[in-house]
């Protein structure tokens, strides 16, 4: 499954660069220590930094979901700007070569960020930890508000380990475009 998982990644690689640059981007920022490699690797993090885990539990959540939501606006615009013009507003290959090509792109692009929204199971199980278990500095506040997104980010991050996110994807844009 792992050599799924990364050649999914390969394949997506402008959105799992880039969410590997957000995540660095959020180590900097939180004054987490960063591992040197790149990306995008050959094992089970490709698409992330290696780094090490937060001690507390804002800085935990910024790490589980910060990268993932700037990947989220990112993607999303992109994708729908090259999706409606190519889907709902019919744009062809002989309409405009080169902006039928910047759409086509702009999907492929959009589509690589929204295929690499959510960490790896590591940050979500240590804000789990931090917020969801007898921990005396956990706030009580953050752990009720961060409950739904930390729930969202767990099942994406355990479907986007075993690839399911990009199988769906992928299907999905098979059966938007035939």
């Amino acid at each position: 499954m792992t050599w799924l998982y990364i050649i999914s990644k390969f394949i997506v690689f402008p959105g799992a660069y880039l969410r590997g640059f957000w995540e660095h981007l959020t180590c900097k920022l939180l004054k987490l220590p960063v591992e040197p490699g790149g990306y995008l690797r050959m094992d089970e993090a490709c698409g992330h930094v290696e780094h090490s885990l937060a001690r507390k539990q804002f800085a935990a959540f910024l790490m589980a979901t910060g990268p993932g939501f700037m990947n989220f606006i990112t993607g999303l615009f992109i994708f729908l700007w090259g999706f409606i013009n190519l889907k709902y507003m019919g744009m062809t290959f002989y309409d405009s070569v080169p902006l039928f090509i910047l759409y086509v792109l702009c999907v492929y692009v959009g589509a690589s960020l929204l295929c690499c929204l959510f960490p790896l199971t590591e940050d979500v199980l240590n804000y789990w930890s931090i917020a969801y278990t007898k921990n005396p500095k956990r706030k009580i506040i953050g752990s009720i508000l961060g409950f739904i997104p930390m729930l969202l980010t767990r099942i994406g991050a355990f479907l986007e380990k075993y690839c399911v996110i990009f199988v769906l994807w992928v299907a999905f844009l098979i059966w938007q475009m035939i």
